[in-house]
């Protein structure tokens, strides 16, 4: 048979594996496998952008997080509120807070801090719930200055125990700027009591901690930033939101190391206290003896401006007290006045708006020099006055009512004094007043009234007799009581003439 060369090649054509036919669905289906492999890749990397960035504006508390936002300018610096902006919250005073927080578990806690810091780098914009708001009076162990590598990069935090439960710490935040900070020192001190109050505090809860003795402390900032001043030292701070937050440095800011100094120079400066009045008897007369205190400053109206509405105080849990001008003053018949070495009997001034001279009334013993110059070395302030009875909402309360709140505590609350007094001394922006109804057995025979009255305003000449009533009543600042039971007030002239 001859050799057929094309009948060869047409026979190598079909054994060729390239050129198979049979071989190309194979090649396609291995192509579209792997385009479905490409394309969940890219729906995994998509889910996870997309879950990370749910992540990542959910938790601007974590420093990852915070890191990025703040590179994308997605977040903004804490800001300073107003009262009439603050954000809707709870005030806890020291045993509710240790009723709530105390018993929590490690993981419990740990979710509710995040929650507290979260809101305060947000702003409260939302807010997870009600803040908490601390209540109370607290006495300042030690104080540490804020650098760089702190939470709060300016500054100073005092950590300071609660004079109501001495189980309960708080590290409260003053930030400010580094030209502030000197005078913080200053003024900072051991043994300097800090009130925290509803009405011009906001001393908001940003961080919870077990201490390893099972202690609580609490990290508290003023969301406010306002000023302040202290009874016992010279000069006034301002403070002032963060620039930025050093996520990374975490809460509390006072580590242990420092929480064990603090309760180390606190103590040795408790037991030089009882020594020194073991020693010598402080003087319960002389209105120089300034408790160690730390007074908030009131922001100065502006000039030319009308009267602003008092403004509300944010939402409290508990039902608010009535307002002065709902609470009509119940005339009741002076009772005689028992005789006392310092004061003649006469009768008690009869209800007036304002100030009215009594020269029926002898006055006591004019105050020693001393007094005299540490009234009238008081420097004059500002704040705001309202119309007769257009001041906020308060409590009002009368000169026997005194000795309840010295043990008690004004807790925060908004206190106003109505009554008749006696001026015995007066100097600057200030008088020294006493209830003219005093004598042996007397509950008022014990109470000074320290009054001090805005720029604008003259205190009462000495001598002279003032009546306040629910409609022009004194606004109670502090009430502390002496260890030879004189109770002194500090109060504030808060309405127009």
């Amino acid at each position: 048979m001859p050799h057929n060369p094309e009948t060869k090649n047409s026979r190598a054509w079909f054994k060729d594996p390239d050129s198979d036919p049979s071989k190309a669905p194979r090649n396609e289906e291995s192509g579209l496998f792997g385009w479905t492999i490409l394309i969940l890749i890219f729906i995994g990397i998509a889910i996870t952008c997309w879950i990370g960035s749910f992540y990542i504006f959910g938790h601007p508390e974590k420093p990852f997080s915070h890191e990025i936002l703040s590179k994308l300018k997605k977040i903004d610096t804490p800001k300073r509120f107003e009262l009439t902006e603050a954000p809707r919250g709870e005030f806890l005073r020291a045993q509710q807070i240790l009723d709530r927080y105390g018993k929590m578990k490690p993981r419990q806690l740990e979710r509710t801090n995040e929650t507290l810091i979260r809101n305060y780098i947000r702003n409260y914009k939302p807010a997870d719930g009600l803040v908490p708001y601390v209540l109370g009076t607290f006495n300042i162990l030690d104080s540490f200055e804020l650098t760089g590598n702190d939470y709060f990069p300016s500054g100073v935090a005092a950590v300071a125990v609660s004079k109501d439960a001495p189980r309960l710490l708080i590290e409260q935040i003053f930030s400010s700027g580094k030209r502030v900070v000197p005078t913080l020192h200053r003024t900072l001190l051991t043994g300097l009591d800090i009130d925290l109050k509803r009405e011009n505090e906001l001393a908001a809860i940003i961080h919870i901690e077990k201490l390893k003795d099972g202690r609580l402390k609490l990290t508290t900032v003023s969301i406010m930033y306002p000023s302040y001043e202290s009874a016992s030292a010279d000069g006034t701070f301002t403070l002032d939101p963060p620039a930025f937050l050093n996520v990374k440095a975490g809460l509390p800011v006072i580590d242990a190391a420092r929480q064990g100094e603090a309760d180390a120079k606190y103590e040795h400066f408790r037991k030089k206290t009882r020594l020194a009045s073991k020693k010598q008897e402080p003087k319960v007369d002389d209105p120089a003896l300034a408790q160690a205190r730390l007074m908030r400053v009131e922001k100065p109206l502006p000039a030319n401006t009308p009267e602003a509405t008092p403004a509300p105080t944010p939402v409290l849990l508990a039902s608010a007290a009535p307002t002065p001008s709902d609470i009509a003053p119940s005339p009741t018949p002076a009772p005689t006045p028992l005789p006392s070495p310092s004061a003649e009997p006469s009768p008690s001034p009869s209800p007036a708006s304002s100030p009215s001279p009594s020269p029926s009334v002898s006055p006591t013993p004019s105050p020693t020099p001393e007094i005299r110059k540490a009234i009238a070395a008081a420097g004059s302030k500002n704040w705001q006055t309202y119309e007769p009875s257009r001041m906020p909402r308060g409590r009002l309360i009368a000169t026997g009512d005194l000795s309840d709140i010295a043990k008690k505590g004004t807790a925060g609350e908004r206190i106003y004094l109505q009554g008749s007094f006696n001026v015995t001394a007066a100097g600057g922006d200030r008088a020294v007043m006493r209830s003219p109804q005093r004598g042996f057995g007397s509950r008022a025979d014990n109470v000074r009234i320290i009054v001090q009255y805005p720029n604008g305003m003259t205190a009462p000449a000495e001598g002279s007799a003032v009546t306040r009533d629910a409609r022009r009543p004194f606004q109670v600042m502090d009430v502390k009581e002496s260890p030879g039971g004189q109770i002194n007030v500090y109060v504030r002239e808060v309405t127009q003439p």
